[in-house]
C-alpha cells in the first residue's frame, strides 16, 4: 500500500533534484553530483569539497531555503570522504563537535546544518554528535567582513557548555564551510582550552582564493 501511495505522488508530484530542479529520484542528481571538485587534505584541515558551483548551491539551499532533505546527500559526502581519507580516521573519534550557531540564528533558521551533517555521519559509523559548544556572541556575518577583520569579530564568541564531553576527548570539530578559518580555529582553542585531548577538522567544502 505504501509503494503504491508513493508511485502516484511521484506522478503527481515527480520528485526533483534539490539543486537543479529536474526530475530525479535523488535529492542530489547525478549530473550535480559530478560538478563537485572533490578535495584532499590542506594545512591540518580536512575538506571534501571545493565550495562552487553545485556544492556552493546545494549549501545555500539547505541553510538559506530550508531544503533540510540536503542534509543526507551531503552528509553521505561526508561519509565517503571518511571512508577513505587515511589522514583522518572515524574509529579514533570519541565525538563529533559541530560548529554552533547563535541562538538567534537558530531559532531564525529552525535548524543548525552542522549538527544536521554530523547526524548523517553517526548513522553511519555511530560517532555520537555531541553539541559541546555554545555561541555566547552574536557575531556579525563572517562573509561581510574583510580577512583581517574575521578573526577579530569571531574572538571569545564561544564557550564550552558540556565540559565533561570535552575533557580528555578525541574530538571531530565539523562545519559546513571553510573559509578564513577564523571560525574554525576559535571553536578549536576553545576545546583544547576545556581539555581536549585532541580536536580534528572536518568540513564540508573549502573556499579556495584565488
Amino acid at each position: 500500500m505504501r509503494k503504491l501511495l508513493d508511485a502516484t505522488l511521484d506522478l503527481i508530484f515527480p520528485p526533483r533534484c534539490e539543486v537543479c530542479g529536474q526530475n530525479s529520484k535523488e535529492t542530489l542528481c547525478f549530473e550535480c553530483f559530478k560538478q563537485i571538485k572533490f578535495m584532499k587534505p590542506y594545512l591540518g584541515v580536512h575538506s571534501v569539497a571545493v565550495y562552487e558551483e553545485c556544492i556552493k548551491t546545494a549549501i545555500h539551499r539547505f541553510k538559506f531555503k530550508q531544503r533540510k532533505k540536503l542534509a543526507d546527500p551531503l552528509g553521505l559526502l561526508l561519509v565517503k570522504y571518511l571512508s577513505h581519507t587515511e589522514t583522518l580516521r572515524i574509529e579514533e573519534i570519541d565525538a563529533i563537535v559541530p560548529v554552533p550557531l547563535h541562538k538567534n540564528r537558530h531559532n531564525e533558521r529552525g535548524f543548525n546544518q552542522a549538527e544536521l551533517l554530523g547526524q548523517v555521519v553517526q548513522k553511519y559509523f555511530g560517532t555520537p554528535v555531541v553539541p559541546a559548544l555554545e555561541r555566547v556572541k552574536d557575531t556579525h556575518a563572517q562573509f561581510d567582513l574583510p580577512r583581517h577583520e574575521r578573526f577579530e569579530n569571531i574572538q571569545k564568541a564561544f564557550k564550552v557548555s558540556a565540559p565533561k564531553e570535552v575533557y580528555e576527548k578525541r574530538l571531530l570539530l565539523l562545519d559546513d564551510i571553510y573559509t578564513t578559518g577564523a571560525t574554525i580555529a576559535e571553536c578549536a582553542k576553545t576545546l583544547k582550552i576545556a581539555g581536549a585531548k585532541r580536536v580534528e577538522i572536518l568540513t564540508l567544502s573549502r573556499a579556495v582564493e584565488v
